[in-house]
Order: C-alpha cells, then structure tokens, then sequence
C-alpha cells in the first residue's frame, strides 16, 4: 500500500489510517483510535525488541537457581510479568498426571478413610482423600503404603497401575482400591491458574462494566483456560479473535518441555497490545 500502517497507529495517524482502507472508532481519550482490524495489521507486522536490560535481569533473577516449589514459581511468575507490563497477567500451570512421584505417604484418617499424600519431582504436595468399602487397620494401610511406594517412585503419576496384586488381604485389597481412586482423581485435576495484577484492572480498563466482565472471565476457570489454549508458541487474540464482546485482548505463549507444561499470558484492552508487551510475555 506504500503506507506505514503500524507507524500510524503509534502516532494515531487519523487520516493515514482512514486512508489505509481502516476505520476508526471514538475513543474517549484519544478521540480516535484503530479497528480491530488495524491492530491486528499492525500485530502481524511487529519486529521483536529485547527487554530492557533491568527487566531481563528481573526476568533471569526469578528463574536463575530457583528454589521454589513449582507452585510458588508460577505464583512469582504471574506477579512478574504484571510488574513488568502493567497489566493482568495469568499463568497456567501443568497438570500433575506427567510428573513423577517422588514420595507417596498414606494416613488413616478413620475406620474406612484414608489419605494419600503425594509428593512429585517438581515438589508439588497433593493431597485426596480415599475411602475403602469395609473398616481397614493401620497395618494393611502400612502394608499398602510401601507396596505401592515401591511401584510408583520414579514414575509418571498418570502410569499408576490399579490392577490389585495377587495374594492382599481383604483389608489390604479396599485400601489398595480406595488408594487408585484417590490418586486417579489427582492425576485428572485441572491445572493451576494464577492470576496477577487484578488490582490494576479499573485503571486499565476506563469502563467499571468491562472490568466486571473481565473479573467474571477471570473466576470462570474452564473459560480462560479455553482462551490460552492455542497451539504452541506465541499467540496474540485481539478483540474480534475472541468469544467475550468486550473490549479485551491477550497475549500468551506456551512453556515447558515441547511447549506443552502450560501457558504464561497478559489480559489487557485492545490498545495495550504493542513490542513491550509481546516481549515480556
């Protein structure tokens, strides 16, 4: 077209962009600013910039030597990043199903109740409760305990055989039983979200009622999740791409072993998408 779009949406160029085929919209601070259209132009023909060098030593200060708890990282990721482009941020964790199980501890919690204490390789604690169909005693729990610790250390949690050995005591057969289910249930939980930054949203957000909508986006758990669950690698949603009607949009990436662990994204209006926030995320 022989015209610097993305240029003039940085300068809000009204009559470069309006020339460009794109129209404009008001806008209450501005007066006016770029389509859905336009910005997604403008995205798509965006060079990456580095960081500045300060936030590139906050971003390698957090995961240099890291000693948290997978948990407690992702918690620490989701704060950075809103930090560092002042914005929401969300961090989605993996599921415990591809771990390893590092330790399985069992505690009798009544005559027919049991709990299984899982510990896996990235030091995440879970915990489920399990119930045998008949009164079990502390040594068949015992006895279950090492039989199964024995078979799981070392393993992916997802691999966990419940197929009872031969040769169990009835009593040691319902915890063994009670034990599979508790662990089937952990293995098949949904992964962690951690949300940042949700107290700069009524300054990002001008509209109280976009912010309501974004807050119910946010507690809706299966929807933001259906939202970062794109293909690997980087994706940047702008407005129209998603199925919300408001004025929001993300940016997110995938992390982990062939970009499958989970995915580290900004929640933001349309206008923040620029190199900044790509970069951080």
């Amino acid at each position: 077209m022989g015209l610097d779009v993305s240029g003039a949406i940085i300068r809000n160029d009204l009559a470069a962009l309006e020339k460009a085929g794109f129209a404009v919209q008001p806008h209450t601070s501005a007066g006016r600013v770029p389509t859905a259209a336009a910005y997604r132009y403008y995205v798509d023909h965006l060079r990456p910039r580095r960081l500045p060098r300060s936030q590139r030593e906050q971003v390698s200060g957090l995961f240099t030597g890291v000693r948290f708890e997978l948990s407690r990282l992702l918690r620490a990721t989701s704060d950075l990043l809103s930090e560092l482009t002042h914005y929401p941020s969300v961090v989605v964790g993996p599921g415990v199903a591809g771990e390893h199980v590092r330790a399985l501890h069992l505690v009798q919690m009544g005559p027919t109740s049991v709990m299984v204490v899982l510990v896996t390789d990235t030091g995440r604690v879970q915990q489920a409760l399990g119930r045998a169909d008949r009164p079990v005693a502390p040594r068949e729990i015992a006895a279950v305990e090492e039989m199964m610790e024995s078979s799981l250390v070392g393993h992916e949690l997802r691999d966990v055989e419940c197929e009872p050995p031969p040769g169990l005591s009835a009593g040691e057969r319902a915890v063994f039983v009670a034990v599979c289910d508790a662990l089937a249930r952990t293995a098949e939980s949904t992964a962690e979200v951690y949300v940042g930054g949700t107290t700069a949203m009524a300054r990002v957000w001008e509209d109280l009622g976009v912010v309501q909508r974004v807050l119910e986006v946010i507690e809706r758990e299966a929807t933001l999740l259906g939202i970062l669950a794109q293909v690997p690698g980087t994706s940047i949603q702008i407005v129209d791409d998603l199925p919300l009607g408001i004025d929001m949009s993300v940016v997110s990436t995938s992390y982990g072993p062939d970009d499958e662990a989970g995915r580290v994204g900004v929640l933001g209006p349309m206008r923040m998408i620029c190199r900044e926030v790509i970069s951080a995320v």
